[in-house]
């Protein structure tokens, strides 16, 4: 019984020390691109504004030239690649980790705004990702444009 037990804690021990490590850029597997006109800076507000309201959390903004080119050459010095802090969804056998890239093309017009959704179902053997949530890009980028008509 003692070596039951004994065996129990430390199986418990180690799958509580387990750690998931998720990088913060998403790759464009399945990116959600929306043409949005307007002045770009009310555009960057707007998305911070949106992004806040709905539960993401902004760890960083950088530009995106960082880890992508843009096709042609195009000046990117005005872009900005906004990362999401991670959220924690927990189950019962498993937990879920998701969060957001949005990136912001700067245009002529207005701004090309993408949003990348990445998650990762973490079980006890084996991760599965993911990078679909249309609805949540669809409410996202629809709430932006709320947000800049209503400015």
């Amino acid at each position: 019984m003692r070596r039951l037990s004994v065996i129990v804690m430390s199986v418990l021990a180690l799958v509580g020390c387990a750690t998931v490590q998720i990088p913060n850029y998403i790759k464009a597997d399945h990116p959600y691109i929306r043409k949005i006109s307007g002045d770009y800076d009310k555009i960057i507000a707007a998305i911070e504004d949106v992004l806040y309201r709905q539960g993401w959390k902004v760890q960083s903004q950088v530009n995106p030239s960082i880890y992508e080119r843009r096709p042609g050459g195009e000046d990117q010095s005005r872009d900005v690649l906004f990362f999401t802090q991670i959220k924690q969804h927990a189950n019962f056998f498993y937990s879920t980790y998701t969060h957001l890239n949005v990136f912001v093309h700067a245009t002529g017009e207005g701004a090309e705004v993408e949003v990348r959704y990445g998650a990762l179902n973490d079980l006890f053997i084996k991760k599965f990702e993911g990078t679909r949530n249309d609805p949540l890009a669809k409410r996202l980028l629809d709430k932006i444009e709320q947000e800049l008509e209503s400015k």
